[in-house]
């Protein structure tokens, strides 16, 4: 166990994002973080970041060293992008000639090495977002925090930090990650938690889809893979055009019915 959230309460205010909420990273292992806006993902981040205090339970925190990415971007803008990372190496106690190698190897990886002396305020949204990533990775950190990590990366570079991330893994770092990019996480992350009304729920994705989604192009419905082909029948005689039928992730799904169950309306 690396760190873990151990009966854990916090809010703001009179609103409680986390009830008691418990939560285990285990080394070596990719974790998705999965909830709506404002579900409390990024203060569980903050939390194990020891960014903020827990006002019930205790957080444990195991790991040498911790990357965290932030949602928000956080760099010192006019500095030069080489510079910049040098900067964060000294932090993380490298110097001279091992930060230079550890920035340089880091840098080429994302493809940032032909940015290395221009001003991190002159490059596009998904090189900023490259900086920081390579800022998290420095170092060795042995536990990622990486709070929507795809936002702003192209597909090239989205399947680039996916390599990042499987390599990482390799060498045992854990990684806790939120993203939208629901489907691809069945595929790559280890295991997975929903957060849905200040609790974890854990969610082991199915062999093969459980449910589909038609879409009508007015409105889409989701129907259990064994009543497909009644529903696009139904849907058919009663002169609808289907656009699209398409597997639903289980995740998704099971997202929508842990959310549907805990605030009493009906999943769609």
């Amino acid at each position: 166990m690396l760190a873990a959230l151990e009966d854990v309460s916090f809010g703001y205010g009179d609103h409680a994002v986390l009830d008691e909420a418990s939560l285990s990273l285990e080394r070596g292992q990719v974790v998705g973080l999965l909830g709506l806006n404002g579900s409390g993902k990024t203060t569980t981040m903050r939390l194990i970041a020891n960014i903020l205090q827990p006002v019930k339970g205790s957080v444990r925190r195991e790991f040498r060293k911790l990357g965290y990415l932030p949602e928000e971007r956080g760099l010192y803008r006019k500095m030069a992008v080489g510079r910049y990372l040098e900067f964060i190496a000294a932090l993380d106690g490298l110097r001279g000639r091992a930060a230079r190698l550890d920035v340089a190897e880091w840098m080429e990886r994302f493809g940032l090495d032909i940015y290395a002396t221009s001003r991190i305020d002159t490059l596009s949204k998904g090189n900023q977002q490259k900086v920081q990533l390579v800022a998290t990775l420095m170092g060795h950190p042995d536990l990622l925090l990486w709070d929507e990590p795809f936002s702003g990366l192209d597909a090239l570079n989205q399947e680039l930090l996916i390599e990042v991330l499987k390599d990482s893994r390799k060498h045992g770092v854990t990684i806790l990650l939120s993203t939208h990019r629901i489907e691809d996480l069945e595929s790559w992350a280890d295991s997975h938690f929903m957060l849905v009304e200040g609790h974890f729920y854990p969610y082991h994705p199915p062999e093969r889809p459980a449910h589909y989604a038609i879409d009508t192009g007015l409105t889409t419905t989701t129907v259990a893979a064994a009543e497909l082909p009644q529903a696009i029948t139904r849907l058919t005689a009663n002169g609808q055009v289907i656009r699209q039928v398409r597997a639903e992730s289980g995740l998704a799904h099971t997202f929508k019915t842990l959310l549907a169950e805990r605030t009493g309306h009906a999943a769609q």
